[in-house]
């Protein structure tokens, strides 16, 4: 996934890349490309152009990190293996991925699944750690889950990128949102499950991807069990339709209950 300008000004989270390079052929490459630093922490093997010093506390945590997520969503998290790569600049990072993934270059943050392997590739810069969780998440994500919704995955991971204690919560969104009901605009709901593709993605689709995960694992017990039950039914490969369906079903006049929930979060 790539990630791009947060929203209103820097934001369009991450887009998913799916390349059909052997998942072999990639660690191969990845081995041989002569890295500063190279060393494995559990599941992740980091390749990077950044002092093991710098990087080795965020990258530690992801542990850590794993163990929230799949307590948050309640799912049975496999021991994937993940290729983690830091750049040292922007710079190296573009003289990298150009060749082989032209379309992001202009993004500090990239996750590649191919055959077998889970790539995250990250710029070490200020956003090193949110964009790491970022793309972490998705990697995450899709090395336990056979597939997921993109609204569904993108929400998850501006979920997912904030510090823990923030219990995903990004105020942008929010007051944004905010600044939108005044005016009796609705959080999207249809035009979410509509999209094919990230490249179709805009800044508020991303909100509204995160204004739904947030919603529904904080409105109440019954939300919350309704994604996770959502994600578990994924996880073993059922056909589970649509979430937003879900939603409604299980709470009914759900757009006027996310309105009144954001109204009245402070």
């Amino acid at each position: 996934m790539f990630t791009a300008p947060r929203f209103p000004l820097v934001c369009l989270a991450t887009l998913l890349l799916s390349v059909v390079l052997p998942g072999a052929l990639n660690r191969v490459c990845l081995a041989e490309s002569g890295w500063p630093v190279e060393y494995q922490q559990g599941n992740i093997r980091i390749y990077s152009q950044v002092s093991a010093e710098k990087i080795a506390p965020p990258v530690k945590e992801l542990a850590d990190f794993q163990r929230y997520l799949a307590m948050a969503l309640q799912l049975t998290l496999n021991d994937h293996p993940v290729d983690l790569v830091v750049f040292s600049s922007m710079h190296e990072y573009r003289s990298y991925i150009r060749p082989r993934h032209p379309e992001a270059i202009s993004r500090p943050a990239l996750f590649v699944k191919s055959n077998g392997t889970l790539t995250v590739y990250v710029v070490y810069g200020n956003d090193f750690v949110r964009n790491l969780k970022h793309e972490f998440t998705h990697a995450t994500l899709h090395g336990s889950l056979p597939y997921l919704p993109i609204w569904v995955d993108e929400g998850l991971a501006e979920f997912f990128e904030v510090p823990q204690d923030q219990l995903g919560y990004q105020a942008h969104y929010h007051d944004n949102l905010n600044w939108r009901l005044r005016f009796r605009h609705k959080v999207r709901t249809t035009e979410l499950e509509n999209l094919q593709g990230l490249e179709e993605m805009r800044p508020e689709h991303y909100r509204d991807c995160w204004a739904w995960i947030y919603f529904c694992l904080h409105e109440s017990p019954e939300s919350r069990n309704l994604l996770r039950e959502y994600l578990g039914q994924i996880q073993e490969e059922e056909v589970v339709g649509s979430l937003l369906a879900r939603i409604e079903q299980a709470l009914p006049n759900s757009q006027d209950r996310i309105e009144q929930f954001y109204r009245n979060l402070k």
